[in-house]
């Protein structure tokens, strides 16, 4: 499987994930950074920047509208 039908797999259930959780597990998959990159750019993934009550974490989320 491709790092593209991995991912498009792994965000088809319409969640928030932390984007630290997905490039680990794709990095332990054997996928490279620019291959995970690249199959995000193309399935258009969208970010999310979590705040709270002082402000910006360091929390990102990724998700794929379904």
């Amino acid at each position: 499987m491709g790092c593209k039908e991995w991912l498009k797999k792994h965000m088809s259930d319409g969640e928030l994930h932390l984007s630290t959780e997905v490039t680990g597990k794709a990095k332990a998959l054997g996928y490279s950074r620019s291959e995970l990159r690249k199959a995000r750019n193309e399935l258009e993934v969208k970010t999310f920047h979590q705040f709270d009550e002082v402000g910006a974490t360091d929390n990102w989320f990724w998700f794929m509208e379904v």
